[in-house]
């Protein structure tokens, strides 16, 4: 279905594409048809929104938020073997890894934090199209120029809001209540991520 909807909007572009460019007469206003008509070629490709790259330097913010990614996943991984280990150990050795919930725990949200800009950057964040999988382009367009708009500014408000709690936890010294690992440096991994999520969402309303 997404490939039907992908290839239809492809088909619209290329339409739009001669309309625009034959209603000009001067090559100048052709010009800037065309390059209007290649911008939604565009994001027809990308499922109907711009890629990060037409942005002021979003190529290279998107390679930073795929290093980013790639961290986060690193991150589960090693949550993943904490696992295995500590449910093995339990069973065949009766010793878990101390503190095994606390650190799996801590490892997993700083992965969710570290793939928010990666998945903002690519467009692949699950949205609900039923009501508007039937408009133009053009729409789509306008409805995610929208989005992107208070997404940013949702992103700066939650950046905000983490910098207090990173600077409460640094000034108290909390750790968790099993192994005493400290706190605030995961909470500062959030603050890092979601002022990057916000850099994010600029660059894309930008494009």
């Amino acid at each position: 279905r997404i490939n039907y909807r992908r290839a239809e909007q492809r088909k619209l572009v290329l339409n739009t594409i001669g309309a625009e460019i034959m209603s000009f007469s001067g090559p100048t206003e052709g010009a800037v048809a065309a390059g209007n008509a290649a911008r939604l070629e565009q994001a027809a490709s990308h499922g109907g929104s711009l890629p990060l790259s037409l942005a002021p330097g979003g190529a290279f913010v998107e390679r930073l938020t795929r290093i980013g990614a790639l961290i986060g996943g690193i991150f589960l991984l090693v949550a993943v073997a904490l696992t295995i280990i500590s449910v093995a150990g339990r069973y065949l050795l009766g010793m878990p890894v101390p503190g095994d919930y606390e650190l799996v725990e801590i490892a997993c949200g700083v992965a969710v934090f570290l793939f928010f800009p990666f998945t903002h950057a690519v467009g692949s964040n699950i949205s609900a199209e039923f009501f508007t999988s039937g408009l133009s382009l053009y729409k789509q367009r306008f409805l995610d120029f929208i989005h992107d708009i208070i997404f940013a500014l949702i992103g700066a408000l939650f950046t905000w809001q983490m910098m207090h709690a990173f600077e409460d936890k640094l000034t108290s010294g909390e750790t968790s209540i099993l192994i005493g690992v400290p706190l605030w440096w995961a909470y500062g991994v959030g603050v890092f991520c979601l002022a990057f999520l916000t850099i994010v969402g600029v660059l894309r309303v930008l494009a």
